[in-house]
């Protein structure tokens, strides 16, 4: 626009408002660039309920659009997982919707794989090719097809299951990074339910937390912040105490009364060493062990090589904090345990988490208020890290001819399982992404997804409450390139097979799946007339069970042998790699997938204050051990890579522990996340049959240089001295 007609503009702005008074109808004149859509009322937002996808929560947001743009998203007050609370990565997902760098339109790879050489073609082309490779391997092999996708729930979920089943292929990945399986499988083992736990938070009268980061990335973060400040501040007379156990001092340890930074796997041994304590002090809850026929006799025999000297040793605390903190968590009720990633990501971590179910079963935590039980509804399959392997192993041989990926599991897949170099031999690959992402650059056929507020989609959130919850996910604008939402390509390419594969994928699009299942779970739930219970459901944002929830509870399988760890392994032999690896997940990109975002990369992390970057976490002794000063370029080199970072000097860490958060270090994903820190999975070595072990490597630290270009908010050390903290 040039200058003059600006002003001209402006000019009739002014007078228009002037003559309002005049006017029989609010008129505004606004120099649109584009016309505005038939039907937008200039100045006037509407409001649309939907569910967030930053992460697998499943939180209620409300998306304000202005003029046919979304402008500011918040939570939704009467949803019951946050409350109308939501974090950064919840209100930063306007941007992938503007992302500058959006795929907007299909594209052919046209130079070598990875060298970012692609070719805009139409969707009958893309669509064409697409259905000529599944049609071509349906007559030679269909269980050569792969897909990969992350964690999906609600109608999705079973889209994707029922198109394998019917073109009959049993390759189906499901894979998250910090999915919590391990959670699972322990669960399973113990109580026979395959289901995750809901802790009650806001109950209970004293928190022991193992690893579990509630506050920053487990299981369901807005709704346990919300229920910790109501354990907090709600109840006059009460404040629930707090204390944490893990090596590293997270924003959630911070929040604690007391941290106990044990050493790296001892979680699980130092929980049976209270439970025997609790045991042997007859301080344990008599009637919840003869409700899950466990003998406190048994038990202490069991447990006879878990004394209090051996386990405090074992961690590296005092007997004595040790000591008065489980005769606290038994003398205090109801009180409550939490297991987490911290513990779970060893090479024994599920005996760990089950060694913290069984102190949650001698104190009578279990099924009541302030405990713990099992939570209102499955979030989904649980199929993930356990069938990588034998799926990297069909790709390295040459048994998958096709695969079609969902995410970028290029980038949050360790290199150590093979799964990168196992997929450059798959012959065809297809990507359904909104930008092209580590995994989207090796492609050879781009099908670019609708961003989320351009979707529609059904969500079980994950964990976090008794009740069931059904959160819906409604496009709030018109799509704004020539994308399609990856639901609805699979249902096109159904269409084409035809036979078994579009008997069973009937639906035109995924409005209609979405309105079916939507409609199935209203109809058996409440009844009546569906059209308005529809309308109910897209004003609310999803259908919410306010009752007491299901009546199921959790009961120690008779069969199930006690929790015994064993000592962790860790990859890296101890005199060349002194220093245990710790990887976190970052508050600001969680697994990577919020990296692309420029808000969350200008987010300052809460410990830190360090932006735009990756850093390492040591403590300051070990620093000056090794003569490292804050923001120093630093080599960490483990058995299986090296990678440069800066340092930060960080007393509230083990001095034999360092920690780097995961989420930056892409090869792609945009402007802002390209080229950005580094991916610290590059370090991972996993031990021969763990499960999700990411914290069970060694490592080594050197120093390379003073100019480590560190970006910080503010001084790192703005609210605590080194000097005064120690460990």
């Amino acid at each position: 626009m040039k200058r003059r007609t600006f002003l001209q503009l402006s000019g009739m702005t002014a007078a228009s408002a002037l003559l309002a008074g005049c006017q029989s109808k609010n008129e505004k004149l606004i120099p649109y660039l584009i016309p505005p859509d038939e039907g937008v009322t200039p100045g006037k937002a509407t409001y649309y309920a939907s569910s967030c996808t930053a992460c697998p929560a499943g939180c209620g947001i409300v998306v304000r659009v202005s003029e046919g743009r979304a402008k500011k998203i918040e939570g939704n007050p009467g949803h019951p997982v946050n409350r109308g609370r939501l974090c950064a990565r919840g209100q930063a997902i306007v941007q992938e919707l503007y992302h500058p760098d959006r795929v907007a339109q299909p594209l052919k790879r046209v130079g070598p794989r990875g060298s970012g050489g692609f070719q805009k073609i139409t969707w009958a082309e893309a669509l064409g090719l697409l259905t000529a490779n599944l049609k071509e391997l349906q007559r030679n092999g269909p269980d050569r097809l792969a897909m990969m996708t992350p964690q999906l729930s609600g109608s999705l979920s079973a889209l994707v299951d029922r198109f394998m089943r019917s073109y009959g292929s049993p390759h189906h990945l499901s894979y998250e990074l910090l999915a919590p399986d391990w959670l699972r499988r322990a669960t399973r083992t113990s109580f026979g339910q395959p289901g995750l736990p809901y802790y009650d938070l806001a109950e209970t009268r004293y928190l022991l937390s193992f690893g579990a980061d509630f506050v920053e990335s487990h299981l369901s973060p807005v709704q346990y912040g919300n229920a910790f400040g109501r354990m907090r501040q709600e109840r006059d007379t009460v404040r629930g105490h707090f204390t944490y156990v893990g090596g590293r001092m997270s924003l959630t340890a911070a929040s604690a009364d007391r941290w106990m930074p044990v050493r790296p796997g001892s979680e699980g041994a130092l929980a049976l060493g209270m439970v025997r304590l609790i045991l042997a002090e007859a301080r344990y809850d008599k009637a919840a062990l003869a409700a899950h026929n466990l003998k406190a006799e048994l038990l202490l025999d069991h447990l006879k090589g878990f004394d209090l000297a051996k386990v405090a040793d074992l961690a590296g605390l005092s007997k004595e904090s040790v000591a008065e903190v489980a005769r606290e968590f038994a003398t205090t009720r109801p009180s409550l345990a939490m297991a987490g990633e911290g513990l779970a990501f060893q090479t024994n971590g599920r005996e760990s988490v089950r060694a913290v179910h069984l102190l949650n079963l001698v104190t009578g935590n279990l099924n009541r208020s302030g405990g713990v039980y099992p939570a209102g509804a499955s979030d989904g399959p649980e199929h993930s890290f356990a069938e990588l392997p034998a799926l990297v192993e069909k790709m390295r041989t040459g048994g998958i001819k096709l695969a079609l990926i969902k995410g970028d599991l290029r980038h949050s897949i360790p290199p150590a399982t093979g799964f990168q170099e196992a997929l450059d031999k798959v012959p065809f690959i297809v990507s359904f992404s909104t930008l092209l992402d580590d995994t989207a650059l090796h492609a050879d056929l781009i099908l670019p997804d609708h961003a989320a507020l351009e979707s529609w989609g059904d969500v079980i959130p994950r964990g976090g409450l008794r009740q069931t919850v059904y959160g819906l996910i409604q496009p709030v604008v018109t799509p704004l390139h020539d994308t399609r939402q990856f639901g609805d390509v699979l249902l096109a390419a159904a269409s084409e097979l035809g036979g078994a594969v579009s008997e069973v994928l009937p639906w035109k699009s995924c409005r209609e799946l979405v309105r079916e299942t939507a409609g199935r779970r209203l109809a058996t739930a409440r009844g009546g007339d569906f059209e308005t219970l529809w309308v109910e459901l897209l004003r609310r944002g999803g259908g919410f069970d306010t009752g007491t929830g299901p009546g199921t509870t959790y009961r120690w399988v008779a069969a199930a042998k006690l929790p015994t760890p064993d000592l962790p392994a860790f990859a890296g032999d101890e005199v060349q790699f002194p220093l245990h690896l710790q990887l976190f997940s970052s508050t600001a990109f969680h697994d990577g997938r919020g990296a692309p975002l420029p808000w969350l990369q200008q987010l300052p992390d809460p410990m830190s204050t360090v932006v735009w970057d990756s850093w390492i976490e040591i403590n300051p002794k070990t620093a000056a051990s090794l003569g490292i000063s804050q923001g120093d370029l630093v080599e960490v080199t483990s058995p299986r890579s090296t990678l440069r970072l800066p340092a930060v000097l960080y007393p509230g860490i083990r001095p034999d522990l360092v920690a780097i958060p995961l989420g930056q270090g892409h090869k792609g994903a945009g402007r802002y996340a390209k080229d950005r820190g580094v991916n610290p999975l590059e370090l991972l070595v996993l031990p021969e049959g763990s499960e999700q072990a990411w914290n069970a490597t060694r490592v080594r630290v050197t120093r390379i240089s003073g100019k480590g270009d560190l970006v910080t908010a503010g001084h790192p050390q703005g609210s605590y001295r080194s000097d005064l903290i120690g460990i």
